[in-house]
């Protein structure tokens, strides 16, 4: 019974050890995918614009078409009382891609058409799909439409036709209706299709090649070398002590491989004296055990410092590419936002314009009236002003946003700035906002912030907001492992202060289960973490410390007894370029404490 577990079991581990796929496959794999997203995007693009293209030079035909021909009957039927105008109309058959062309009397009954099924019937006898309501206010109007057909694959035209007047009447009440219909909409989005195809086959041929390049490139800037460094790897831990992997270059390969040779060669040595030392004397081999004792502790800075690099690179890329999007975004979100004010004072001067309308034409025509009573005018005229105010409201907030995610994007800032240590902090709350809120089995994290009045302190802004962040979210996570009765509710607590002229203090707590005390002890320790494996990589309170004690000869201290919570104290000084000076009596402070 436990046989297709175990095989399924296996198979799961087998995948999961050839996760990530080597680079010579993952990087075209990623390369090829992307493109032909890419592809599929233009392709897509590009019919849509060639057919909202092709449309607008359909309407702009048929346009010109139903001005001239309308503009001929008229002028015929005034002239020589429509002598001719069968003509006209029998011409327009030469149009390719005309469907049909008819002309309508005042009672729509078809007078003149190019398809002889039409003559004599009225409008609702033939198969011409067209609103009655638009004949009637075209006649009304006496203005022409041209719209596009339901399926978008036709376009009709609409023009008024005005007859000779009837015996005794001055302006002729008899408006006919030209009707005119062209598909030649079908035509040209195949032919768009088929152009879009083809360019689309070009680019991604082209992107292919370039595909290929750039794989080529990677395969030998980065592949090859990689390759050459596991495999020297390898043979080192085969015991070929001689083995180096002698990259060129000045990139991350070349330098871990000087490091690993250094290594090596630092290992070789030491093995060599250590075997030697143990064919001669005990004593020698004690200091060889101590040299290789110390050996490892150079590697496990190395990787430490190697881990700490990555992190503090994986930051910096993260702080420019926030600052990118939040550059994107704020440009449109300013331009939406400065556009509303007019937009307001324009809608309502065409509301007061109505309102105008209404108080001095108080006799309407009925579909007018029906008109105002189908869209509720009312309550647009309310409605729309408060809809302005919410929009102008959602475009501030996302303004305020795009400013506080530009203010955390810094991390990538190498220079000491005097700034304001709250905007950081409000800046980080907002970048944790959506894990303050409540979710099916996670309660609300409430906010308390006390902040003082603080001067403006110099510091790496970057990195500070880092700190921050990481705390808060240790505190986070703290307080969504315990278990809450009804009477308790997570908080997290933020309190700022002066501690005197030249020093500022940071309070975070919460009322979390608190850090036992042999936690606490290793707490600042590298690669140390009390969280499963893949959610943590124990560098956080480490990077922290780092920051605040040697970046900023600041302190970090923390302060916690178990089911009473924790507190994180982060003290800096004020003026950091004050510490460079010998004299200085904050310089003295630090060296003192």
């Amino acid at each position: 019974m436990l046989v297709f577990p175990i095989k399924r079991a296996w198979k799961i581990s087998s995948i999961a050890k050839r996760f990530p796929p080597p680079l010579r496959y993952s990087i075209p794999t990623t390369l090829l995918i992307l493109g032909s997203l890419l592809g599929i995007y233009s392709f897509q693009r590009e019919i849509a614009l060639a057919n909202l293209r092709n449309e607008e030079k359909a309407i702009d035909y048929v346009r010109f078409i139903g001005d001239r021909t309308s503009g001929i009957l008229a002028y015929l039927y005034r002239q020589s009382g429509g002598t001719g105008t069968d003509l006209v109309i029998s011409q327009l058959q030469d149009e390719t891609f005309l469907n049909v062309a008819v002309v309508l009397d005042e009672t729509d009954q078809v007078i003149i058409s190019t398809q002889r099924k039409f003559y004599k019937l009225f409008l609702s006898e033939t198969t011409i799909e067209i609103d009655p309501g638009v004949v009637q206010s075209v006649r009304q109007t006496l203005i022409g439409q041209v719209n596009l057909s339901r399926d978008r694959k036709s376009v009709q035209a609409l023009y008024p036709v005005v007859f000779p007047p009837a015996p005794g009447e001055i302006l002729s009440s008899r408006v006919g209706v030209l009707f005119l219909e062209y598909n030649q909409l079908s035509a040209l989005q195949y032919q768009a299709w088929k152009d879009a195809l083809q360019r689309s086959i070009e680019f991604i041929l082209f992107l292919g090649l370039c595909c290929i390049g750039i794989w080529y490139f990677f395969d030998k800037v980065l592949t090859l070398r990689a390759r050459r460094l596991v495999e020297a790897s390898n043979r080192f831990s085969e015991g070929d002590l001689s083995v180096r992997a002698r990259l060129s270059g000045s990139d991350e390969l070349a330098k871990i491989s000087a490091a690993f040779d250094r290594m090596a060669g630092l290992i070789q040595r030491n093995t060599e004296a250590l075997q030697s030392s143990q064919i001669s004397l005990g004593e020698a081999h004690a200091a060889s055990l101590r040299q290789a004792e110390q050996l490892s502790q150079t590697l496990k800075e190395l990787q430490t410092t190697q881990t700490q690099l990555i992190q503090t690179e994986k930051m910096s890329s993260l702080g420019q590419l926030v600052a990118g999007i939040a550059h994107e975004i704020n440009n449109p979100v300013n331009f939406i936002h400065g556009n509303l004010f007019p937009i307001s004072e324009y809608i309502q001067n065409l509301l007061a314009l109505v309102s105008l309308y209404q108080q001095e034409f108080t006799q309407s025509s009925p579909a007018i009236d029906q008109f105002i009573e189908t869209i509720d005018l009312d309550f647009i005229a309310e409605d729309l002003p408060k809809t302005l105010i919410s929009m102008r409201s959602g475009t501030e907030r996302i303004r305020q946003i795009v400013l506080t995610l530009r203010n955390f994007s810094r991390l990538d800032e190498s220079d000491i700035k005097a700034v304001d240590i709250h905007e950081g902090i409000d800046s980080t709350l907002v970048i944790l906002q959506h894990r303050f809120k409540p979710r099916h089995d996670k309660a609300e994290i409430e906010v308390i912030k006390h902040y003082g009045k603080l001067p403006k302190v110099e510091c790496f802004v970057g990195q500070i907001n880092q700190v921050f962040m990481n705390i808060l979210n240790n505190s986070i996570d703290a307080l969504e492992e315990h278990e809450w009765t009804k009477d308790e509710a997570p908080k997290i607590q933020i309190c700022t202060r002066l501690k005197d002229s030249n020093w500022i203090a940071i309070h975070i707590s919460d009322n979390g289960p608190g850090i036992p005390e042999e936690i606490q002890q290793r707490l600042f320790d590298p690669f140390f973490t009390t969280k499963p494996i893949g959610k943590g990589t124990g560098l956080g309170m480490s990077i922290s410390y780092q920051i605040v004690v040697d970046k900023h000869h600041g302190s970090l201290q923390c302060f916690s007894t178990p089911n009473q919570g924790a507190e994180f104290v982060i003290e800096i000084p004020v003026c950091y370029s004050r510490l460079q000076s010998p004299d200085s009596t904050i310089a003295s402070s630090v060296v003192l404490t």
